[in-house]
Parts: C-alpha cells; structure tokens; sequence
C-alpha cells in the first residue's frame, strides 16, 4: 500500500456511502478517534479494520487500498439481462475472495467436511454433465432440494443469496491462484428463477467457463450460456426423473404440467422443454405451455401457500456457508471482530454476539505486548507553568 493515500480512500468511501464519521465508527466498531487518524494519515489502518470499512460502505478492500492481488486476478462468469454490467455482484464476490484471502494469510483453515475435487471436462455436452454430476455425487433422478446447500456439500464451493440489481441474476468468481470460487445469486420473489441460475452458474464452474471482467457480456446468449442452460435444465429435470415420475400419465394437460414444475421446482418453460424433448408434448403446445407462470399455476392448481413459501425462502439473504464458518474459526482466533461476522451475514452485531454466546463459541483472550521503556519515543514536555512562582496568566 506504500505510495497510496488510504486514508483519503477510506474518506472518500465513507463520504460516497452517505455516512459520517460517527456512522462509520458506529458500523465498524472502530473508534471514532482511531478512524479520524486513519483518514488523516496518522495512523496505517489495519487489514481487519479495511476489511470492516470496505463492508460498512459497500467497497472491496482493492478500492479501499488502492492495489489488491486478488482483484488483478479474478475470473468471472454471470448471468444478467438488459446489458447489465453486473458491478454490484462482482464488488460483493470480490470482497468474499479477499476476505477468504485474508484468512489463509493469518492461517485459519477452510472449513472442513466438503469434497473440493469436483470437476467435469469442459468437452461434454450440458446434458451429459449434468447426468455424471449427478451420478457422481450420487443424486440418482430425484428433485434437487435445497440447491444452496447440496451445491457447498457436493462441491465445497462457497455459495451466496445477494441483495442484487434486478438485471443481476448470477455470478460466479474465481481465484485462480488459490483455486477458491464463489457462487452469488440474486435474491428474488422468482424461486424457480434463483434455482435455475444457481444450477446454471455451477454449469459454469463445472465447464471452466472463466473469463476477465472487462471482457463480460453478461446478457449475450453465447454457446457457453446456452450449455450452461442445458446442464441447468437436466440437473434440475433428468430426463430419467420425469420419465419416472410421470409413468403411464397422459401428459398433455396443464395439470400435469403444474405436477411438474412443483415437484422438481422448475420454471413452466423448462418443464415444457423437457417434456418436448421426451417427446411427451408437441412443438406447439410446449410454446403454449411456455407462456405460462409458476403462481398462474400455483393458483390454478391449488399449491399458492407452497409457492409463497418458496418465494419467502428465496428472498432471504444467505451468507457464504464455508466463508462464514471460516470467519467464525477467525473470531475464535482473535484475528477477525465479531462485526465482521454480523457483516457478512448482514444482521446485528449483538444478534451475532448473543448466538456466539449460546453456542458457546468464545474468543480467545489476546495477549497485549507491552513495549520496553526504552523502545517509547521521547516525548517533550513543557511544564513550566507547573513553576512554583505561579500560573501563565497571574499578572
């Protein structure tokens, strides 16, 4: 950071988030004082303290330090409409990666328990890695339920549920050097949608569809998208599922239609999709069929309260699960506050410090190194009006 006005950064941050300097201190838990040093360049700001302010005003470290490895070798893929140039997401991902960055520099392990050897060749077509996807971490042809989840504990890739622009639908990024990737998707009142973008952007990771950010259209129906879809669509849809959940039933009905986007959660237009390509359905009516919308089906069929639910489940936001157990294992060794844990899951501080407490997850106490006497800087002091003969101002 040699050469770079962090402090005038830091400001600059502070100013564009509309907070004043209280507020800062007030987000951070850093003192107003020790900030006013650090903006004033009389004081070199701590990475954790970076880390705090960068999520406080919605700024990565990179911007906040003016230079960050991490940002200078990203790779990205997304998913977003009307141009979107997805800045929003990227910034968030971003900060993720530099702060699991920082936690491999002060030692603290990934979380345990995941496999992080999940790969497939990038020659085969959606439909066939979507299938050995499937086969390989043994999901046989059954609906996929909580994609967030089976996503992190199938792959060890970190997952998050984002406030987002309403174009911003899905990103994913990567470290290269480290091998860490981050999956974000939007939240949203669309399930269906959120469930397809993050089996689509895991398509993605699975096919090594990296790119540099300058390079991004995100709204481009590229080959690489359109197969991203199609392992999207499988995953969620195995061929092999709807053919045995439909048995001998006449499938050319709305109603089986609405059967099927409920139990496999998945758009009417992908439903009709694959029921056309298992030939169920003819060209025309899987176009009809594409018109419609999950609650027109939800309301017709009968499952609004089940729909309502999905829709509430996928409006929540949702922290990064191996990035926050990392960030736990960091508190516990003193070297992340617990601000930045009520920041990453964006709720309260004393909502993370009372769950800490009843989980009986503490600290631990940090020695404070003393300076020697002869290491402290000389310090002048003029105590002539302490003179016996009297005050400064006696005439």
């Amino acid at each position: 950071m040699a050469g770079v006005d962090v402090g005038a950064l830091i400001e600059g941050a502070q100013v564009a988030a509309g907070l004043s300097q209280r507020g800062l201190a007030d987000a951070t838990g850093i003192s107003q004082s020790t900030l006013s040093r650090i903006i004033a360049g009389d004081r070199v700001a701590k990475l954790p303290e970076i880390v705090l302010i960068a999520q406080a005003t919605g700024h990565t470290v990179a911007q906040l330090t003016g230079t960050s490895v991490v940002a200078d070798r990203v790779q990205c893929v997304a998913r977003a409409t009307n141009d979107c140039s997805m800045d929003g997401m990227h910034d968030t991902l971003l900060h993720f990666l530099e702060l699991d960055s920082y936690m491999d520099d002060q030692a603290i392990p990934p979380a345990a328990g995941l496999d992080d050897n999940a790969t497939v060749s990038p020659e085969v077509d959606g439909q066939e890695a979507a299938a050995q996807f499937r086969a390989q971490h043994h999901l046989g042809v059954q609906p996929l339920g909580d994609l967030v989840a089976i996503i992190e504990q199938a792959t060890g890739i970190d997952v998050a549920v984002l406030d987002a622009d309403p174009d911003e639908h899905g990103m994913t990024m990567r470290d290269p050097e480290r091998g860490a990737v981050f999956i974000g998707v939007a939240r949203t009142l669309n399930p269906m949608r959120q469930r397809s973008t993050l089996a689509h952007e895991l398509g993605h990771v699975l096919f090594e569809d990296w790119a540099e950010k300058s390079s991004g259209d995100w709204s481009a129906r590229t080959p690489t998208e359109r197969r991203a879809d199609a392992f999207a669509q499988h995953l969620l849809i195995p061929q092999d599922g709807l053919a045995e959940f439909l048995g001998n039933r006449d499938a050319a009905s709305p109603a089986t239609l609405s059967a099927i986007v409920q139990r496999f959660l998945v758009s009417p237009a992908m439903a009709a999709i694959a029921l056309h390509q298992r030939k169920y359905i003819d060209a025309k009516t899987k176009e009809d069929w594409k018109t419609w919308t999950t609650p027109q089906l939800a309301v017709r069929f009968g499952w609004t309260d089940h729909y309502h639910v999905l829709q509430a489940d996928a409006d929540q936001r949702r922290a990064p699960q191996r990035l926050l157990a990392r960030a736990v294992s960091g508190y516990i060794e003193g070297v992340l506050p617990a601000r930045a844990i009520a920041t990453l899951r964006g709720v309260s501080l004393g909502d993370v410090e009372a769950e800490l407490s009843q989980a009986g997850v503490v600290a631990k106490p940090q020695t404070v190194a003393w300076a020697a006497a002869e290491d402290l800087p000389e310090v002048d002091v003029d105590l002539s009006d302490l003179d016996d003969g009297g005050t400064a101002d006696e005439s």
